[in-house]
């Protein structure tokens, strides 16, 4: 499954940015957009499971989606998911749950055309999933560190 990718992935990220740090890592907030439909529940199981033994140990992850913001370089028009969501229900359901945007967000100008000319070349603001904070304990003090 993708959400035990990104766990994966998340929690390395982490442990490489922790490392030689002496600290606990108490949460990490995790952007992620919301188009790619990942299950939060299997997204923080995983988590849990993967992240013991490690700076992570007793760690939280907060999940925060985020609307991705489309622009069209043919007509110039910015329009929101909520403009074509219908496109990208039509494409969850022709492929399924592991459709193609779930896997990489970065595809969706691929599927997806402006609803104002029709056009598929459009640009696509915040698809990548960020670390946005990990808030750490360090000597005891506990403090928020940002990552944007």
């Amino acid at each position: 499954m993708h959400e035990w990718s990104v766990a994966d992935a998340v929690i390395r990220t982490v442990i490489d940015w922790a490392d030689g740090k002496k600290i606990k890592v108490r949460k990490v907030v995790l952007g992620v957009p919301s188009f790619s439909f990942l299950d939060v529940e299997i997204l923080k199981e995983a988590f849990n499971m993967m992240k013991k033994d490690s700076v992570l140990d007793e760690a939280e992850l907060e999940v925060k989606f985020k609307e991705p913001k489309f622009k069209c370089k043919n007509c110039g028009k910015e329009f929101s998911l909520n403009e074509v969501k219908d496109q990208i229900d039509s494409v969850r359901s022709e492929f399924g749950e592991e459709y193609p945007m779930h896997l990489m967000p970065a595809l969706a100008p691929s599927f997806i055309k402006c609803p104002y000319c029709g056009s598929h070349d459009i640009a696509l603001e915040s698809q990548d999933m960020t670390i946005d904070e990990i808030q750490v304990e360090e000597n005891g003090t506990v403090k928020t560190v940002s990552q944007g």
